[in-house]
Order: C-alpha cells, then sequence, then structure tokens
C-alpha cells in the first residue's frame, strides 16, 4: 500500500494563512521569554499557585505590580501580575484564578510540572510606585490578588494597606489569601444584579471615615471600579488620588 500525499491547500485564503502563522512564529520567537511550570499548588477552589522556572526568568529586571502574559494556547495571551520573581534562581510565581470557561481557565486547570510555557515580560502594568508613602486602599476581586500582593512586597513588613474584595466566594478566596500570610483583608460575597455592591460602598465609606487611606487603587471588574470611582468622587477623593486597572468585564476577553 503507498503512503498518502495530502492534497496542498490552495484555497484563496491558504497563503494569507500560512503568512500569518510565520508572523506568529517569529513574535514568539523574538518578544517571548521560555520557561517551564515548575509546580502548581491548589491554594483553594478555583485558586492555582503556578511556580515558573527557567533560564528565561533569571536577569530579569522585575518590579512588583508589573505584569507578564502567557501564551495559554489557541491563539490566546493572559495576563498575570507575579507575586514575586527570583531573577538569580530564575523562579517566578503567580496566583491564577480559574475565572470562566474560556483558554486561559483551560490552561490553569491542566497546568502540571514539567510542562513547557512560553511569557511576554515583565513590562509596565499599574503603577505602584509612591504608594508606600502613605496608607493605600486596594480594592479588587479575585483577579486582583497578585496585585495586592505585590503592593504588601512593595510595602514590606512595616507598611500597612487595607485590602476590600468582592468574591464569587468568601471561603476560598480568604483560604487562598491565607497562604500568603499577607494582611488582613475584607472580602465581600457577590450577589445577583451587583446588589453586594452596597456593601462594598458602605465598607468603603466607613474605611474613608476611620482610616483616611489614600491612594485608592482600584482593580478588577470594570463595572465595579466605575461606580466606586464615582463614590469616592461624590466624597470629594481627587482623580489624582486613584490608580485602576480594569481586568475584566462581562462579555469581554483580552483585557488586563
Amino acid at each position: 500500500m503507498t503512503g498518502f500525499t495530502p492534497l496542498a491547500d490552495t484555497s484563496p485564503d491558504s497563503s494569507d494563512r500560512r503568512e500569518t502563522g510565520r508572523l506568529a512564529a517569529l513574535v514568539m520567537r523574538w518578544f517571548f521569554r521560555q520557561a517551564s511550570i515548575a509546580k502548581v499548588d491548589a491554594l483553594s477552589e478555583g485558586f492555582r499557585l503556578i511556580t515558573l522556572a527557567g533560564p528565561g526568568l533569571r536577569n530579569v529586571a522585575w518590579k512588583p505590580g508589573q505584569k507578564i502574559q502567557i501564551d495559554v494556547g489557541a491563539g490566546a495571551n493572559r495576563t498575570y501580575t507575579p507575586l514575586s520573581w527570583d531573577a538569580v534562581a530564575g523562579e517566578a510565581r503567580i496566583l491564577a484564578f480559574t475565572h470562566g470557561d474560556g483558554p486561559g481557565a483551560a490552561w490553569v486547570l491542566n497546568a502540571r510540572a514539567g510542562d513547557a510555557c512560553q511569557f511576554f515580560g515583565p513590562r509596565r502594568s499599574l503603577e505602584l510606585e509612591g504608594v508606600d508613602d502613605d496608607l493605600p486602599l486596594l480594592f479588587g476581586d479575585e483577579t486582583s490578588f497578585g496585585l495586592a500582593q505585590a503592593l504588601s512586597t512593595r510595602l514590606g513588613a512595616s507598611g500597612a494597606a487595607v485590602f476590600l474584595f468582592e468574591v464569587s466566594s468568601v471561603e476560598a478566596s480568604a483560604q487562598a489569601w491565607r497562604s500568603f500570610g499577607t494582611q488582613r483583608a475584607v472580602f465581600i460575597q457577590r450577589a445577583e444584579a451587583d446588589a453586594h455592591l452596597e456593601e462594598v460602598e458602605a465598607r468603603m465609606l466607613q474605611i474613608l471615615d476611620e482610616w483616611a487611606p489614600t491612594p485608592f487603587v482600584l482593580s478588577g471588574k470594570a463595572t465595579s471600579i466605575q461606580r466606586l470611582r464615582r463614590v469616592l468622587g461624590s466624597r470629594g477623593v481627587a482623580s489624582s488620588q486613584l490608580r485602576t486597572k480594569v481586568y475584566w468585564a462581562p462579555g469581554k476577553t483580552g483585557l488586563d
């Protein structure tokens, strides 16, 4: 029996697809660093602590708060804020939350020690310079935990911050949070139609009255950030005191 030779793709757009594939491969070689997954720890439901290792992580100038973008397959990248980065040993840790059912969540759930990994960065994301001069308040959700840990790292043992999170599961979030040994945080359970944001607003205004924090770091869901910006603005908080970073929005992908 003779071997079968597949017919060449002669469709009108076949050359465009091949060119796009070659361009993508070049971009991966030029800009993406190579690493492997050294360890995956399941901290609680939905949370995975993933340790990356390899020469591509060595001799890298990383600052807390900077981000990396990981190739998660299916032509998609997902953005993470590393919790820590050892440029000598060539090791970095990210906290991944299985948000939704897209390629990012699939990559997190299927990640195993020994898997190859490609990433781009680190590069600037939300600027944390200067937040160690005052008592900052950080609002976010499960996707903001990496940023919160980066802020804690920047503040150091003598620093203090107020952390306020809207979450899908208070129990799972608190369990993951305790794994880092970071500062105390307030977790508020999400409710239908964002009804829980009334409690978030009340807590934030209470903190504002008791602690007078500044600056305010608002991160996570786009609509939650917009609402809290209005609340803080109504209390006289200037836009110069706000630092915002949208990580996701309902029905949107590719945000970071």
